[in-house]
C-alpha cells in the first residue's frame, strides 16, 4: 500500500489543519486523490484496461483500511476521499505521503511547527502535463489563540472563528508551495 500512497496526488480538494496551542494538532482532507499512472495511461490511450480499473476499485477498501472514513472510486484513477486526524505527540505528518504531499506538519526541535504544502519532487509537475488533471484546491491553517506566526505566505488572512486566527491558500498546480512557520506558546516555555 505504501508504494499506492507514492503515487497518489490532490486534484479537487478541501484541506484543513487546526493547530492547538500545547503544539496537538489535526488535518482533514475531502476531495479527489489521482492515481496518476492510471491518469497518465488513461490519458495517452484514451481508457483504462478493465483489468486495471477493477484492482483501482477494490484498492477503494484499502484506503478506508489506512483510515479515511470514505474512499468512493470513481473512474479513472480517481478516488473521492475524506480523511480527518489528530495527532498529539508531536510527530511529522505528510498527506497523503512524503513523496506527493499536498501538505506536510513537522514539529522542529526548537518547538515551532512548520506546515508546508503541495511541492512534490522535481518530476510529479512534469507528470501531470498533457492529462485531463484539474487540480483545484484550498488549504486552510487554523490557529488556536496565542499562536505566533513566525512566517508565511498565505495568500489571504480569513476572518477568524472567536480568537481563532485562519490563514488560506488556493492550490491551481502541483508546484504550489504554501508554507507557514508558527511557535505555540507552550512550546516557548521549553526552548
Amino acid at each position: 500500500m505504501r508504494e499506492f500512497f507514492r503515487t497518489l496526488a490532490p486534484e479537487r480538494f478541501d484541506a484543513n489543519v487546526a493547530i492547538h496551542s500545547d503544539g496537538s494538532y489535526a488535518y482533514s482532507y475531502d476531495g479527489i486523490l489521482i492515481f496518476v499512472p492510471a491518469l497518465i495511461q488513461a490519458c495517452r490511450a484514451g481508457f483504462l484496461e478493465p483489468h486495471m480499473e477493477a484492482q483501482l476499485k477494490n484498492a477503494a477498501a484499502q484506503l478506508l483500511n489506512e483510515g479515511f472514513s470514505l474512499a468512493n472510486y470513481l473512474g479513472r484513477g480517481r478516488y473521492d476521499v475524506t480523511l480527518s486526524r489528530a495527532v498529539v505527540d508531536r510527530r511529522a505528518s505528510y498527506f497523503p505521503s512524503r513523496e506527493t504531499p499536498v501538505f506536510t506538519i513537522r514539529p522542529r526541535h526548537d518547538g515551532a511547527i512548520l506546515i508546508m504544502g503541495s511541492r512534490p519532487n522535481a518530476t510529479a509537475p512534469c507528470q501531470l502535463l498533457g492529462t485531463d488533471a484539474e487540480i483545484d484546491g484550498r488549504l486552510i491553517v487554523t490557529l488556536d489563540p496565542g499562536i505566533e506566526v513566525i512566517s508565511h505566505n498565505a495568500q489571504s488572512q480569513l476572518p477568524s472563528r472567536g480568537q481563532r486566527n485562519r490563514y488560506q491558500w488556493r492550490i491551481k498546480s502541483p508546484d504550489a508551495d504554501p508554507f507557514m512557520i508558527i511557535q505555540p506558546p507552550s512550546t516557548l516555555l521549553r526552548v
